[in-house]
């Protein structure tokens, strides 16, 4: 594939959704202990439209997009484990775009149970591992609030907390009740009927993927010394002081939490939803918006970029 040009979304200047071009870009080689990878499918996250919009700072031009699944098309120097023609998925840096270049550190053979539209969701379940477990610390037998447990990174949280033996209670919409309560809540709390906290008993821990006032109003349901853990916005420290509990950002994303949550993804302990499929490139605006509007829906938001 020397000398060609393949399409790609590229962002040259931060703003709304005009600036997602499609462009022509070299096909990129890969280096030392890198893959070359024909992208199928690629996850839209709400991380890919704040970058956009400048909230987040990247260095211009860039290519959107932080995870994908593919097939394997060349390799670099140094590659075991991988080999052209294996199906995988993982973080791909700039995954908006037809072919990759990645690290093999941060891929994964996808499971053949496990749809290339699937796969590209997995970002949620690293990010849920990280701030239940690396940041949270969760163990069995805690009772623990999953806010949003119907959305991207919800949906994996409660399966998560289930499978680590914690008791679950979850919010989410009318519509999402059942679901989310097949996925492993013991509660399912619709917090359109009534405000969330007066519903539910006391919990150890509450994951905030909501954000806004529900932020604080989750320090109501702690016990006394409970986590308060925000993928969102970082929790006010004081307030949280003031109410007698912790609150910490719960961001964080490692290799070993995308390890782990692989290994459950094998064995089938955890599986990925997909809310809605955004079919070619030059639907790239279309997906962010989509994600952007929020709106109660029902697992990840996924970019379809190539055919198997």
């Amino acid at each position: 594939m020397k000398n060609l040009h393949i399409p790609a979304i590229r962002v040259h200047t931060y703003g709304g959704p005009e600036q997602l071009l499609l462009e022509e870009i070299p096909v990129p080689v890969p280096a030392k202990d890198e893959v070359l990878i024909k992208v199928i499918t690629s996850g839209v996250n709400p991380i890919d439209w704040k970058v956009r919009e400048g909230f987040m700072q990247h260095p211009l031009p860039y290519i959107p997009g932080v995870e994908g699944a593919g097939i394997v098309t060349a390799v670099g120097e140094g590659v075991y484990g991988l080999k052209i023609g294996d199906e995988v998925y993982g973080s791909v840096d700039g995954s908006y775009t037809t072919y990759a270049a990645v690290s093999t550190e941060v891929l994964f053979r996808k499971p053949h149970t496990v749809s290339f539209e699937e796969a590209a969701t997995m970002a949620g379940a690293r990010t849920a591992w990280g701030a239940l477990f690396d940041v949270g610390r969760l163990a069995k037998g805690q009772r623990i609030l999953v806010h949003g447990g119907a959305g991207g990174v919800g949906h994996f949280a409660v399966q998560l907390a289930y499978n680590a033996g914690a008791y679950v209670i979850a919010t989410a919409g009318e519509a999402n009740v059942d679901f989310v309560a097949t996925l492993g809540a013991s509660e399912v709390v619709d917090y359109k009927a009534a405000p969330f906290e007066t519903q539910m008993d006391p919990v150890d821990i509450v994951l905030d993927t909501v954000g806004g006032d529900v932020t604080a109003r989750s320090m109501k349901v702690l016990k006394p010394g409970g986590l308060l853990i925000s993928i969102v916005n970082m929790p006010d420290p004081a307030m949280a002081e003031a109410a007698g509990v912790k609150s910490v950002w719960g961001g964080t994303k490692t290799l070993a939490a995308m390890k782990a949550v692989h290994d459950l993804l094998e064995k089938g302990l955890i599986k990925p939803y997909v809310r809605r499929v955004f079919h070619s490139l030059s639907a790239a605006a279309a997906a962010q918006e989509y994600s952007k509007s929020g709106g109660g829906g029902r697992g990840k938001i996924v970019l379809k970029v190539g055919e198997i």
